[in-house]
């Protein structure tokens, strides 16, 4: 005998017991010794993950006792782990049409409309599970993420600022509703946004360890809004919160590293010279298709047709941005190096290639004034070298099976 199915006999028999003590017939122990029996099974096909038996056992349950509750929650619960949503809604509402002033019960509807993205049906579910709980932090935060889903704005401020004022009367302070209301300020009134970023710091810092993984996601919530709103100026807020973390993961600090990116380049983009924003604009999104590769050899003919401009702008954007700087740097430091001659010669190069891809492209000064540049005729170096002739590398193949190809 296993150490469970040790538990269960001696749980039954004591139960058992229990049922032999009492004023019945014999028959209707018999049935409540079976009932618990079956629970106790149902109860074991739980804890070992075994749903689909669970729920073999629960129904079997309902067609002998059609009003068992704790079987009928039993079953909701066991439909969604075995992947069947709909069927624990159903079971829900039943339930909550049973019970109609149990909020735990309500609770669980509104889940589960929400988990199938049932927004309103979520929303009225969660409204009526606050009324019945009203000191509930998991309804009310799920309200108000039903209010910002419907984007009413309105709504969502209403919910979500009455839910902060009921629950701190309470002694309740909800990191989830302090991101929430951010996001609802950020745009609006940004003494009242960091007020709440503060509040939300102060929460992290005396927060429980176990709590780090929703931390992360407040933390990658209010990044997002930053920089949806652009908002940069409440970066420094994000490393507060990153310190409170023991530790964050390479996804949380690489997204950190893509919205601080973002922040360098509208700084570069309020004083640098269009055709330098545009080319680092273009190498941070890292397209690689061939239309931004074009563009970004456009680019290039700008700042080398008129290096004399764009020379200073360079130096500053090395000591100003030197991460944005860094995206383009080879470039930047070979076109700073090079002659004036060697700079006529990469113009006419990319002037060829652009010329090739049917794309004629129009240069601008560091001032921002057209440039007509003055490109140099191709010289072939040495002479011509026929297709089918044998490839002057020395190589031993055809011109253009090597060199050529």
């Amino acid at each position: 005998m296993t150490e469970k199915a040790g538990e269960i006999s001696m749980d039954t028999t004591s139960i058992n017991e229990e049922i032999e003590a009492m004023d019945l017939d014999e028959a209707t122990k018999a049935l409540m010794k079976e009932h618990a029996f079956l629970t106790k099974q149902a109860e074991q096909a739980f804890d070992e993950e075994r749903y689909e038996d669970e729920i073999s056992i629960l129904e079997m349950i309902l067609e002998r006792t059609p009003h068992d509750l704790n079987a009928k929650t039993m079953l909701a619960c066991a439909y969604v782990s075995s992947g069947y949503p709909v069927k624990s809604i159903r079971l829900w509402e039943e339930i909550c049409e049973e019970e109609p002033d149990v909020g735990i019960y309500s609770l669980f509807l509104a889940l589960g409309y929400h988990r199938q993205e049932w927004t309103k049906k979520a929303l009225k579910q969660f409204k009526t599970t606050v009324e019945l709980m009203p000191y509930n932090q998991m309804a009310w935060e799920f309200l108000v993420e039903c209010s910002v889903e419907t984007e009413d704005e309105h709504e969502a401020k209403m919910n979500c600022f009455g839910a902060m004022y009921l629950l701190r009367e309470h002694g309740i302070e909800s990191v989830k509703l302090n991101a929430v209301a951010f996001s609802l300020m950020v745009l609006n009134d940004n003494d009242m946004a960091d007020r709440h970023l503060s509040t939300i710091i102060d929460l992290m810092r005396n927060g429980e360890e176990e709590k780090q993984d929703l931390y992360e996601n407040v933390i990658r919530s209010v990044l997002h809004e930053i920089d949806l709103a652009e908002s940069y100026e409440f970066l420094p807020r994000i490393r507060e919160m990153t310190d409170c973390l023991s530790e964050i993961s390479d996804e949380l600090a690489e997204e950190i590293s893509g919205v601080e990116m973002g922040s360098e380049v509208e700084a570069m983009e309020k004083t640098f010279p269009e055709a330098l924003c545009s080319i680092i604009d273009l190498i941070n999104e890292d397209c690689g298709c061939d239309e931004c590769m074009r563009n970004i050899t456009s680019l290039e003919c700008s700042i080398l047709a008129d290096f004399e401009g764009y020379h200073p702008e360079l130096v500053r954007l090395s000591i100003e941005h030197p991460i944005l700087y860094a995206l383009h740097a080879e470039f930047f430091d070979e076109t700073a190096s090079a002659s004036d001659s060697d700079r006529n010669k990469q113009l006419t190069k990319r002037f060829r290639v652009l010329s090739d891809s049917g794309v004629e492209p129009i240069l601008t000064r560091a001032d921002g004034s057209r440039v007509n540049p003055v490109v140099e005729t191709y010289r072939r170096e040495g002479p011509k070298v026929g297709r089918n002739e044998m490839c002057p590398c020395g190589s031993g193949k055809k011109y253009k099976k090597c060199c050529g190809a």
